[in-house]
């Protein structure tokens, strides 16, 4: 059996629909999706970031991607955390040799998938040429008891920090919004 878990936001979300060939005939349920944009990116060798992510922030990270005119960013998304596709892992982190690997997820550090992917992607990066020395890094809220911070202004302003520090390399406040997207 196949469980699935999404927000409502997603219920509508014009990014997140499928062709019903997508899911007919002889398909199979796609462990792990690479980046599907790779035409409007720079070529794999000048990619400086490969993101691996999981659930919605994916969208959240297109859409900052776009706005913020970034091309040297490379986004997958890890659909199946459990058995870890390591396989996959390795040979989409291995397409961009000199990408720093970063795992962004929408949760606090100690909620989310983190704790489980972490040694797992270091496990699959250890088995690559290109980033056998390396680990992934963490872009994502700080470590929190409580699963949101009930206060919508810095629930934003943390997204907004994420997607920078996962985007950029660096957490920072935007310097605009434009359509619930930030600008950096």
């Amino acid at each position: 059996p196949l469980i699935v878990f999404n927000s409502k936001l997603l219920l509508r979300h014009p990014m997140a629909r499928s062709n019903l060939e997508d899911m007919s005939g002889d398909t199979r349920f796609q462990r792990f999706i690479p980046e599907v944009d790779e035409e409007k990116l720079v070529s794999n060798d000048k990619i400086k970031k490969h993101i691996l992510c999981s659930g919605q922030v994916y969208y959240a990270l297109v859409k900052a991607r776009e706005q913020n005119k970034i091309n040297d960013v490379a986004i997958s998304r890890v659909e199946q955390l459990n058995p870890f596709p390591y396989d996959r892992v390795k040979e989409h982190s291995e397409k961009y040799p000199n990408a720093e690997v970063v795992w962004c997820q929408e949760e606090p550090m100690n909620m989310g998938a983190w704790l489980h992917v972490e040694p797992r992607i270091r496990t699959a990066l250890r088995e690559t040429k290109s980033h056998s020395d390396k680990e992934a890094r963490y872009a994502g809220r700080e470590p929190s008891a409580s699963v949101a911070t009930g206060n919508k202004k810095v629930h934003l302003a943390e997204e907004y920090a994420f997607l920078a520090e996962a985007l950029t390399g660096e957490a920072r406040k935007p310097s605009d919004v434009v359509g619930g997207v930030p600008v950096f």
